[in-house]
């Protein structure tokens, strides 16, 4: 029986184990999940609070991706997802709340005139973003950023107040450092296809007549539920976690050594890889310093939240929204703020107002220089800035993400494309993962698929080999034998 180390024990790690026992063929392989952390689940962290299950991570995932649909039907979790119950959004910019325009693409506006009537721009932001419509292609470096292409089109106001803030809600992330081929190919698309981006948008938008399928869900009673029933799925899966990984060594005969503390090392015909970059690049520093360095030189942004829950008579007037958003060039702390008692049916059985507050971007570490307290007093003071919320929270919990969400910056797919090639020399690696191929939960499920289809077929080639070696042996024996 083959053995199969899992090292992380993420959404994309669970969903791979999962995935390698239900799809193989024949005895399933032996499969050990390897977690550092003192729980499963990576970035899907659900935590009682008010009464209430509340995901302090991860709280939705996109309902278009056919992998994650499946998977949660599989896990008798589909009655489970609900819907938003408004999309209505904000930006907190130009000194109050603006209702987010209609008919942005990734925040960049098909409507000249709906962002005219939001005031999120001001005028010489407004003319300039209308320039698109006349002005001249172009040139762009090869991957360009997404300041690069759409500021270059649509002008800098653009990308700063509509742009930057949906992204970098996404991926924490500045627009000069983010690859836009990477975190936006679609609008990538547009940009090649017509010398207008905001016509070439437009063109893909979809007939307003035509219902159009929520784009997010979540599930009911927290995200957690989802790590809950692929554990319960697992049988005869082994799981360590509290295991730091020290070290994978090649052996002679096609495997590899993973070193664990604590524990003894595992012997395994192949490993997938789905922690952090950063992490896999300290694992494989002996066996490839090469490959290490490449996966080292993926950068992470560092975020932290604080969920507050306030007396519904703090709140002097409605809020309509489902949140709101904070453009970096205001210079705030708060960099978005979900409205969770408004966007999902579920906090609406609450007597407090359950909000969500994020701050940290890549290159912006104030919020892990404050303490708890500071922190949430920090947030709390603009929030009521922004809203008008009043006195203390009924309860409050921070958590904190450092080095959590990995950059697509310029040059990302050749990176990976580098990385991927140069673990090809060791048969039976496979990385997958949100570092590599796609960011959030339904992006991971899917890669993780990918990765566990890869793994199969590396076992495959791998059975074969040994049969055919094992062929030769008994050949060769009988041969002696007849002399």
């Amino acid at each position: 029986m083959a053995h199969i180390a899992v090292i992380g024990g993420g959404i994309t790690g669970l969903t791979a184990a999962y995935d390698l026992m239900r799809n193989s063929e024949g005895i399933p392989p032996q499969v050990t999940v390897i977690e550092a952390g003192d729980r499963l689940g990576g970035k899907i962290r659900t935590e009682p609070f008010v009464g209430l299950e509340v995901d302090l991570g991860a709280e939705a995932l996109v309902a278009w991706v056919p992998a994650a649909r499946a998977l949660c039907r599989e896990l008798g979790l589909e009655e489970a997802l609900e819907v938003p119950a408004t999309s209505k959004a904000y930006l907190w910019t130009r000194g109050r709340l603006r209702a987010a325009p209609d008919g942005l693409v990734y925040g960049v506006p098909t409507s000249v005139s709906a962002v005219a009537r939001s005031g999120a721009l001001s005028f010489r932001g407004l003319a300039r973003a209308g320039l698109d419509i006349l002005a001249p292609r172009q040139p762009l470096p090869p991957d360009p950023s997404v300041m690069q292409v759409i500021g270059s089109r649509v002008g800098r106001e653009v990308v700063e107040r509509l742009v930057e803030p949906l992204l970098g809600g996404i991926y924490a992330g500045r627009a000069d450092h983010l690859s836009l081929e990477a975190v936006a190919p679609s609008l990538a698309a547009a940009a090649k296809q017509r010398r207008s981006l905001i016509l070439g948008l437009a063109s893909l938008r979809p007939d307003r007549a035509t219902p159009s399928s929520p784009m997010l869900v979540s599930i009911t009673g927290g995200m957690k539920r989802l790590i809950e029933r692929l554990r319960q799925a697992l049988v005869g899966v082994t799981v360590r976690t509290g295991t730091q990984v020290r070290a994978i060594v090649p052996l002679p005969d096609g495997r590899y050594q993973v070193q664990c503390e604590p524990g003894p090392p595992l012997v395994v015909d192949g490993a997938l890889l789905t922690a952090p970059s950063w992490a896999v690049a300290e694992m494989t520093q002996r066996m490839a310093p090469a490959l290490a360095a490449r996966l080292a030189s993926i950068a992470y942004a560092s975020v932290v939240t604080v969920t507050f829950g306030f007396a519904a008579s703090a709140l002097p007037r409605p809020f309509d929204g489902s949140g709101f958003l904070v453009p970096r060039v205001d210079g705030r702390l708060l960099t978005a703020c979900t409205w969770c008692t408004n966007k999902w049916p579920y906090f609406q059985r609450s007597p407090l107002l359950i909000v969500r507050c994020s701050a940290g971007r890549y290159g912006d570490i104030r919020a892990l220089e404050l303490a708890d307290d500071a922190l949430a007093e920090r947030l709390q003071g603009e929030l009521a800035q922004a809203t008008g919320l009043s006195g203390p929270p009924a309860a409050r919990v921070v958590m904190r993400w450092e080095r959590a969400i990995p950059q697509y910056e310029p040059g990302h797919h050749a990176r990976v494309a580098e990385i991927e090639s140069a673990l090809a020399s060791w048969p039976g690696m496979i990385l997958a993962g949100a570092p590599y191929h796609g960011m959030g939960i339904a992006s991971c499920i899917q890669d993780a698929a990918r990765a566990a289809a890869q793994m199969r077929a590396h076992l495959a080639t791998r059975s074969l080999s040994v049969a055919e070696g094992s062929s030769r042996s008994r050949e060769g024996h009988d041969a002696d034998g007849a002399v």
